[in-house]
């Protein structure tokens, strides 16, 4: 009896000293809601590096996310959960989360976007296997897989051999486009647009941005 007596209050104590060590600065759960409450997105919350692992499915196509953050009993956060987070941000944000005892600590947001890779089918090879530099116009149409059909998240750019973005006014025909197929149209009578072709020499190469990721053609182009 006395050796259960014993187990039982060492057990007890145990208990008791993991409850009081416990520390109030820290964020629980955290969670994208956008999807909606039940299915909201769940986070890897690092307590020893401070930081919040976001993965957000990029089908979601989501340029803000609303969070829902779980805190310790009497504990603040800055910013606050109502606020909206940018998906694309130049610096990570930070949160700051105060306990009731005025202890404090920083956690830092990461947002992974999850999507397969995308594939850019060459516009410089031809349908014998040879490499070629095509003449373009104003209307181009990009093959491949797994794009995103919205103009919202995909663009278009020419860039030039050191990669500078030469030409930005492409804009997608979103009636016209699929996941395999994406269609551009840029305004042929435009004054910048008749002085940029012009050249008919110089080589460019097409680069597609869709939702975080970058993808640029191998082989350059030229216009007509």
């Amino acid at each position: 009896m006395a050796n259960i007596c014993l187990l039982s209050c060492t057990k007890e104590e145990d208990v008791t000293e993991i409850t009081t060590d416990q520390t109030k600065n820290k964020i629980i759960s955290y969670s994208i809601t956008n999807p909606g409450k039940k299915e909201a997105i769940y986070s890897a919350v690092d307590h020893e590096a401070k930081t919040i692992t976001a993965y957000l499915p990029a089908y979601y196509q989501l340029g803000f996310m609303e969070v829902a953050i779980e805190l310790p009993q009497g504990t603040t956060i800055s910013p606050s959960a109502e606020e909206l987070v940018p998906v694309f941000s130049e610096k990570p944000l930070e949160y700051t989360v105060k306990a009731a005892d005025g202890t404090s600590a920083n956690y830092t947001l990461k947002v992974v976007i999850q999507y397969p890779d995308i594939t850019l089918k060459e516009l410089g090879i031809n349908a014998k296997g040879e490499i070629v530099v095509p003449k373009i116009n104003n209307l181009i149409t990009v093959t491949g897989k797994n794009f995103f059909p919205s103009s919202a998240v995909t663009k278009l750019y020419l860039v030039d051999k050191e990669g500078n973005k030469v030409w930005t006014n492409y804009s997608m025909i979103e009636e016209n486009s699929s996941s395999t197929s994406l269609l551009f149209v840029t305004d042929q009578k435009a004054e910048t647009y008749i002085e940029f072709i012009k050249d008919k020499t110089t080589e460019y190469y097409f680069q597609l941005e869709s939702y975080g990721i970058v993808k640029t053609m191998m082989y350059p182009v030229t216009f007509k």
